[in-house]
């Protein structure tokens, strides 16, 4: 991805977002249903997809009392970390996921 792809324009056709902070945390996960992929779009940058058919398990893990992170797992592997949220973001997005 280039430095400047995120001012393309993507077609939002057979997208589904959630968007667990609102607009105000600048993260959402999408999930294409042609393509059958989950994308996280993180601040700074971060990007990751995961393929429905690959991903086994979501957790989130705590890193405090209030924050956690989201993680996508491919067998035993890490696929994708989110940034740190709330928890109660990543337990939003995590049910969203689970829910494809």
């Amino acid at each position: 991805m280039g430095f400047f792809d995120f001012l393309k324009p993507r077609s939002k056709e057979n997208i589904e977002s959630c968007w667990p902070g609102g607009k105000f945390l600048q993260v959402h996960i999408e999930y294409d249903t042609v393509k059958a992929v989950f994308t996280y779009f993180g601040r700074y940058g971060l990007q990751f997809s995961v393929p429905k058919d690959t991903l086994t398990h979501v957790v989130v893990k705590e890193v405090s009392r209030t924050h956690s992170v989201l993680q996508l797992y491919s067998g035993e592997d890490c696929v994708g970390t989110s940034d740190l949220l709330p928890t109660e973001a990543c337990n939003t997005m995590k049910d969203w996921v689970l829910q494809y």
